[in-house]
């Protein structure tokens, strides 16, 4: 799983509304990237794709869109204390924006589509992205 559609975009944000929001990312890389053979701006890696290529896009787009998303979190799964083999996850990113629609905007730019959104598809192979909320 790999791709957000439009319609779970729309369901989040109609479930969230306004509001600061703190999205989850667990991430699995590729053994190797799985870019497409026109793509300019390959990285040999696929941790140096995602960090390189992906998180630069990212933080070109959000830049350009005015967006300043606040990284909580970002680090290496070193041990499952409660977990199964299918949650062996190489990164955990945790990320706050002050809203939903902040984070829309930003994947919805054509930066992220050109600049991000092909590294992330080349490297990762497998991702959970939850959005979450304070109780408080």
């Amino acid at each position: 799983m790999n791709e957000l559609s439009p319609a779970a975009i729309d369901e989040a944000e109609q479930t969230l509304g306004d509001g600061p929001v703190v999205m989850v990312n667990l991430l699995w890389f590729r053994e190797t990237p799985d870019y497409p053979a026109d793509f300019v701006d390959a990285k040999l890696s696929a941790r140096t794709g995602y960090y390189e290529g992906y998180v630069g896009g990212f933080r070109a787009a959000a830049e350009q869109v005015g967006v300043v998303p606040e990284l909580l979190y970002a680090g290496t799964q070193l041990h499952g204390l409660l977990a199964g083999p299918e949650d062996d996850w190489d990164e955990i990113a945790i990320v706050r924006y002050d809203s939903f629609a902040d984070l829309r905007k930003i994947l919805n730019s054509e930066i992220y589509a050109q600049a991000a959104k092909p590294h992330r598809l080349a490297v990762v192979a497998n991702w959970r992205f939850f959005a979450t909320r304070s109780q408080s």
